[in-house]
C-alpha cells in the first residue's frame, strides 16, 4: 500500500477544494497538523464552514488555523500560485477535474483558447481495460477509470495491492496505467499521494513546477492532457489549444 506522506513537524499550508462531505472530512483529520488550513467553496453554508474558525471572501487572506475562503476553487488556486502562494499539498474534493480548469484558465490568461480533444480521449481509452473504464465524456473530453467501478470504497481505505471489499489484486496502480497511456506535447497527471488514511493530496510543488513549464512551452496547436490519479482512481482531460 502507499505510504503515508512524512509530515515531520507537519504541514505549513493545505488547500482544500470543496467544503462538502469530504472536504469536511479532509479537515476535521488535518486539524492540528497543518498551521494553516484553508477550506474553498463557494457556499457559506457548507458542511466545512462549520469547522473553520472565519470565513471570508476570496480577496482577504486567510489566517493560521482553519478559515473556509468563498470563492471557486479552481479560480483561488490559480491567483495563489500566480503570485507564487504555493500550499504543500492541494486536496481536490470538488466533483470535476479542478486541475484541467486551472490549466484551461493559465492558457486563456495567455490569450489562447482551449478546446476539447474527443478523439485523442477516446484513442487513450483503448489503452485502458474497458472493465475499469467508468466515463468516456464525449462533449468534454474526460476520460475517468477507477477499480471501483462496481462497489464504493470502504472508509479509511488505504489503498492496498489487494482490494478490501472485492479480493481483487490490483498489480498496477491507475496512476502507473494513466502515464503510461498517454502521450502527447503537454501531459501532467498529478499524484493524489495520502495525507491520512482517506486524504490524499496533490503536491503544490508539482503544480508550480507544472505551471512554469506550461507558460514557456504553451503555443497553438498544442495537445494537453491534464488529470490526477491515486493507486485506484484517474481522472484525465484531452485538450487542444487553438
Amino acid at each position: 500500500m502507499p505510504p503515508l506522506i512524512e509530515r515531520g513537524a507537519g504541514f505549513r499550508t493545505v488547500l482544500i477544494l470543496g467544503g462538502g462531505k469530504y472536504g469536511t472530512i479532509a479537515l476535521k483529520r488535518l486539524q492540528g497538523k497543518s498551521g494553516r488550513i484553508i477550506v474553498v467553496d463557494i457556499d457559506p453554508n457548507c458542511q466545512a464552514s462549520k469547522y473553520a474558525e472565519r470565513i471570508i471572501s476570496g480577496n482577504e487572506e486567510p489566517g493560521k488555523g482553519p478559515s473556509l475562503v468563498l470563492s471557486d476553487g479552481a479560480s483561488f488556486l490559480s491567483r495563489l500560485i500566480d503570485r507564487g502562494e504555493v500550499p504543500d499539498f492541494v486536496i481536490l474534493t470538488i466533483p470535476k477535474n479542478v486541475m484541467a480548469a486551472l490549466f484551461i484558465s493559465w492558457a486563456e490568461s495567455l490569450g489562447m483558447k482551449v478546446n476539447f480533444d474527443i478523439d485523442w480521449m477516446l484513442e487513450v481509452s483503448d489503452k485502458f481495460p474497458e472493465k475499469w473504464i467508468v466515463v468516456k465524456d464525449q462533449i468534454f473530453g474526460v476520460l475517468v477509470a477507477s477499480y471501483a467501478r462496481n462497489h464504493t470504497c470502504v472508509e479509511g481505505c488505504m489503498q492496498p495491492a489487494v482490494c478490501p471489499v472485492t479480493g481483487e489484486r490490483r498489480e498496477r496502480s491507475m496512476i502507473d496505467i494513466a502515464n503510461s497511456s498517454v502521450e502527447g506535447d503537454f501531459v501532467r497527471v498529478f499524484e493524489s499521494r495520502l495525507l491520512e488514511s482517506d486524504v490524499g493530496g496533490v503536491e503544490g510543488g508539482a503544480i508550480l513546477e507544472a505551471y512554469r513549464e506550461f507558460r514557456s512551452r504553451a503555443r497553438n496547436g498544442m495537445r494537453l492532457a491534464i488529470g490526477t490519479a491515486c493507486r485506484c482512481h484517474a481522472i484525465v482531460n484531452f485538450m487542444r489549444i487553438a
